[in-house]
């Protein structure tokens, strides 16, 4: 029997019904061993060597891979192929005793189907040690950052904060462009648009001169006025042309363009998309065979392989006429930085049509499923053609002119027409030069200069990818990090930086800009693409780095006090304790009111909320109006004239408690940590640490279920059953 090692269970179930009754399947989930969590654990004079430890809970899992390998005769490490994927691969090898070392080889799997899985395991490899430093590389700048940095914020600003070698870089973009939104000043102009007609057919032209200059208008009386006049004048063609254009298709996704492309169509988020992909990867139950349905995911090259293109071409050949199959296999250039050591993202097999596997699939794995497909097939297809058309018309001292354009060929646009905004809707008719025409109407366009838009999924992804910072496998991360520390939160689909995130930003830019800067945080991925070469070591990449975080952290612990000072907000209260004035503080759930003399003083209070939200309720013990404030655990409804009045009650999130129908609420423990309990506790413990759902049990009919590994767990009966069979969350 020979033992196949993957670190995900869903992997692992696929790879099993592929593999054959010759193999044992079993998943590290995840890593098994990593850097400690309450200590730095790096030996920085021992050059930079990672003190790596058993994870928590994972020694079980790790008897498991040793008992299992004394049995095999061959052991393939199949982990993701990626430097994350390879260091696990490291770690799981060094946990498997030295007599069987002989057996171990890496296999890599760029598509969960039964070719992948057959190409991988006839073409074993040695783990790949360049890639494992450069993975061991990242963890430890990460690790020497966070914990090296983020003390340095708890001493100025409030503890539980924490800085992040790539993530501050893109909170840094948010906070630029923020402050570029508030720094902007509109500029109105007026413009002018025609409305002309030749026999029946209507069609615009906008006023470009006027008297030979420019005809934009500050003052709108001004545009008005030259409106009146234009309607007495007569109207010819100057000069119609015709240009056709070819549009080229689309390149295969790679990581960071299906994430942007998720977003802009669907409004899925970074990790939201990436989530989705890794179960299409994984595999799908398809009537009662598991199939991986797409490539690797994490990707930056928009290479195919030739099986691929092969596969696409022959169905385009089938199903298609010859018009839509490019003349010659189209081929997509790659970003300079792309390390292009996996193919782009495709289906695994284009025959499975997002039509047919539908059923199969839940309502956001067939949105995502037919966008890769689409695009898959796509990039192989001939390229649309336009025709653009434009007219120039004169009239006096005035000069119009009309642009439209004409679909001729639709070419790939037939299968993938999203984000196709060359379709001009100015359907121009027939004209000849110095034939007459009629200007109907004009209306006077008012147009005012925009701030630049905030960053959403999509547009802060390219931002990160175009300035070469993070991979394929971060983007997901770096966004989820920054809202789940409250460092950016979401309007609608843009990132908007918190008080707390642009405070953060302005201690980091004022002491560590150099590091958190995106030339420099580019330039280590550098670095670390010449680990994975061979042509550069991790000791000294690591001390180039530690030398100038040192010399920075210097600097700025001898000014944390005069740092702590100016964060700190005067105020005209005085302390009713011992008479020193109260000032504004950061604190652990927000800002509050401490006084000046602290320590000496342990005087402190909630800020006055003078933003209270009213709810449609009044206070059952007086009367008054009832409110939502922010409280040392979070939010929660009280009366307005709290605390004089003395009620209070938690914020329900709409699904009753299993065990006596009360309403489950939301709440924090003492360490901030949010779960949700009963709102009867103490009379009635139950809890949960995830947010539950108000979907119906398939089994009992309660209506309140949580996620659990892939699929919904009732909080009553505790019956699992498939997220497909439900709508969205999100």
């Amino acid at each position: 029997m020979n033992l196949i090692i993957v670190e995900s269970p869903t992997k692992a179930k696929t790879i099993e019904y592929y593999a054959g009754k010759d193999f044992k399947v079993i998943s590290s989930k995840g890593h098994i061993i990593d850097l400690p969590e309450k200590v730095l654990g790096i030996n920085i004079e021992n050059g930079f060597e990672p003190q790596f430890k058993v994870i928590p809970g994972k020694s079980k899992i790790i008897s498991q891979i040793k008992e299992e390998s004394e049995k095999s005769e061959k052991i393939f490490i199949a982990t993701d192929p990626d430097r994350e994927g390879e260091a696990i691969a490291n770690h799981i090898k060094s946990v498997i005793d030295d007599d069987f070392s002989k057996k171990i080889k890496r296999v890599l799997f760029y598509e969960i189907t039964k070719k992948g899985i057959v190409e991988g395991l006839e073409n074993p490899l040695d783990i790949n040690m360049n890639l494992v430093e450069s993975q061991y590389t990242r963890r430890i700048l990460d690790r020497l950052v966070g914990y090296q940095i983020s003390p340095y914020l708890w001493k100025v600003i409030r503890k539980g904060l924490s800085a992040g070698r790539v993530q501050s870089v893109a909170l840094r973009f948010i906070c630029e462009k923020e402050e570029k939104i508030r720094n902007f000043k509109s500029k109105v102009t007026f413009k002018i648009k025609g409305k002309f007609k030749e026999k029946e057919q209507f069609f615009f032209a906008d006023l470009i001169k006027y008297d030979g200059k420019k005809a934009v208008f500050i003052d709108e009386s001004e545009a008005k006025d030259i409106k009146e006049i234009l309607k007495n004048e007569d109207f010819f063609v100057k000069k119609i042309t015709y240009d056709d254009k070819e549009v080229k298709p689309y390149p295969p996704f790679i990581t960071s363009t299906l994430q942007q492309s998720a977003a802009n169509i669907y409004g899925f988020s970074a990790k939201k998309s990436m989530k989705i992909a890794q179960e299409l990867y994984e595999g799908v139950k398809i009537e009662k065979n598991l199939i991986g349905l797409i490539t690797y995911m994490r990707t930056d090259s928009t290479r195919m392989s030739d099986d691929g293109v092969k596969m696409i071409r022959d169905y385009i050949k089938s199903n298609f006429s010859e018009e839509y199959l490019s003349p010659k296999v189209n081929i997509y250039e790659s970003s300079k930085a792309s390390q292009d050591a996996h193919e782009a993202i495709r289906v695994t097999d284009i025959t499975l049509t997002p039509e047919k596997i539908e059923k199969f699939l839940s309502k956001d794995q067939f949105k995502l499923y037919s966008l890769i497909w689409k695009r898959s097939l796509a990039c192989q297809m001939s390229n649309s053609l336009y025709t653009y058309i434009t007219v120039d018309i004169e009239g006096g001292k005035f000069y119009f002119r009309g642009v439209g354009n004409r679909l001729k060929f639709d070419g790939f646009l037939k299968v993938y027409s999203y984000g196709d905004f060359r379709n001009i809707k100015n359907d121009i008719p027939e004209l000849k030069d110095g034939q007459k025409i009629i200007l109907l109407d004009c209306e006077i366009k008012r147009e005012e200069t925009q701030p630049p838009s905030r960053y959403t999924d999509a547009t802060l992804v390219k931002a990160l990818e175009s300035k070469g910072i993070g991979r394929p496998s971060t983007y997901a991360t770096i966004i989820d990090i920054l809202l789940r520390r409250d460092y950016v939160e979401r309007e609608k689909r843009f990132f908007k930086p918190t008080e707390l995130g642009e405070t953060v930003n302005k201690v980091l830019l004022e002491w560590f800009s150099d590091i958190f800067d995106s030339d420099f945080t580019a330039r280590m991925e550098e670095k670390l693409d010449l680990i994975v070469e061979g042509k550069s070591l991790r000791k000294d990449v690591l001390k180039d780095f530690y030398v100038n975080l040192q010399k920075n952290l210097k600097v700025a612990d001898e000014k944390s006090k005069e740092v702590s000072k100016k964060l700190q907000e005067k105020t005209d209260l005085v302390c009713e304790k011992c008479g020193a004035p109260m000032i504004i503080r950061w604190g652990r759930y927000g800002k509050f009111l401490s006084c000046s003399n602290y320590p000496k003083c342990l005087n402190s209070k909630p800020l006055p909320d003078n933003n209270q939200e009213k709810i449609d309720e009044k206070c059952p013990l007086c009367g008054k109006d009832l409110v939502i404030k922010n409280g040392k655990f979070g939010k929660f409804i009280s009366c307005i004239d709290y605390p004089k009045c003395k009620f209070t009650k938690n914020i329900t999130i709409g699904v009753k408690c299993p065990k006596d129908g009360g309403d489950i609420v939301q709440r924090r423990n003492s360490k901030g940590k949010i779960f949700y309990g009963c709102s009867n506790y103490p009379d009635c413990n139950f809890v949960l640490w995830e947010r539950p759902m108000k979907i119906k049990c398939e089994k009992c009919g309660f209506e309140g279920v949580v996620k659990y590994k892939g699929k919904l767990k009732c909080i009553k009966c505790g019956n699992i059953q498939e997220v497909q069979k439900v709508d969205s969350e999100e």
